[in-house]
């Protein structure tokens, strides 16, 4: 049986809205003791999208392993296989990953398949490196497990939370492993099972639908909450974005008052122009299907 500190449980039932006031401070602690953690292994808290973006075959153990030698934090999609396995895959199907695979697989749900089809397929080809597996998320946390520096967002599609954090604990990765989905209820319940595991709630939309969910998250102080992800799109015709300057700037200030990490993803259009921009005025953290792009500008703003 796991026993728990006092201070994490106190921590869970503040996040269960029993004691808001004491919720700020000890939640502004554990989020300082987040970023010591990325600082002293020297990560920074910038995502590569589905784990190497679009240079390497998305999640993969070697679009991990790109991530993490860059020192940044790869993304990663988790689903269940029709035999309970959790998994690392972004879309429903195999059927753009592995647009080679048989009938009997490429089109069927990844939870209508066994983990032995689903493995069957080459899901790297696509992008120039064959024969690569869609591997288990049991896995990626054993690798994960040898270096406090290995961190990962794990961007929810299926999976039986109870499940995922046994295996989070399992490996020992409660820190190391970021829950990230776009539903605040889904946050609370992963909180509540395991209360010092970091949080990331992503967002899109006009500024105004992105202001509105920051309404809804300050009426419970970002409870659970690390990182905020918010997608910077450009509008149609291409006139501006969805998210004025002024508007980022002011709500990554909001944030960082309250140690949370603010991350701008720049979608569809994505440059070293859109990155010149987002640097030059101010942002901190721009994630990323580029990453080399996207750190060679970076160096011209931060040393």
């Amino acid at each position: 049986m796991i026993k728990r500190s006092p201070r994490l449980a106190l921590l869970a039932t503040v996040l269960l809205g029993c004691t808001p006031l004491l919720a700020a401070a000890d939640e502004k602690a554990q989020r300082d003791g987040y970023t010591r953690q990325h600082v002293e292994n020297g990560v920074l808290p910038v995502p590569i999208h589905r784990g190497g973006g679009m240079l390497v075959p998305e999640n993969t153990l070697p679009a991990f392993h790109y991530g993490w030698a860059l020192n940044l934090v790869p993304e990663s999609d988790i689903r269940t296989t029709k035999d309970g396995v959790i998994v690392t895959i972004h879309d429903r199907t195999v059927a753009r990953t592995a647009p080679g695979a048989p009938d009997a697989v490429r089109n069927v749900p990844i939870e209508e398949l066994t983990l032995a089809q689903l493995q069957s397929v080459d899901v790297g080809a696509f992008r120039g490196y064959p024969e690569q597996r869609t591997p288990t998320l049991d896995a990626v946390f054993a690798v994960m497990a040898k270096d406090p520096g290995k961190m990962m967002y794990l961007d929810y599609k299926d999976a039986d939370l109870d499940a995922l954090a046994r295996l989070v604990r399992k490996h020992g990765v409660e820190r190391q492993a970021i829950f990230t989905t776009n539903r605040y209820d889904l946050i609370q319940g992963w909180r509540a099972r395991l209360p010092e595991s970091p949080a990331m709630i992503w967002m899109g939309g006009s500024q105004e639908q992105i202001n509105a969910t920051l309404d809804s998250l300050r009426k419970v102080d970002f409870a659970g909450i690390y990182v905020v992800h918010m997608h910077y799109r450009q509008l149609p015709g291409g006139q501006g974005y969805n998210m004025s300057d002024a508007f980022m700037l002011q709500v990554q200030e909001e944030l960082s008052a309250r140690g949370i990490i603010a991350q701008f993803q720049a979608m569809v259009v994505e440059t070293p122009a859109v990155y010149e921009h987002l640097y030059g005025i101010g942002v901190l953290h721009v994630g990323t299907d580029y990453p080399d792009a996207m750190l060679q500008v970076r160096s011209r703003y931060f040393k």
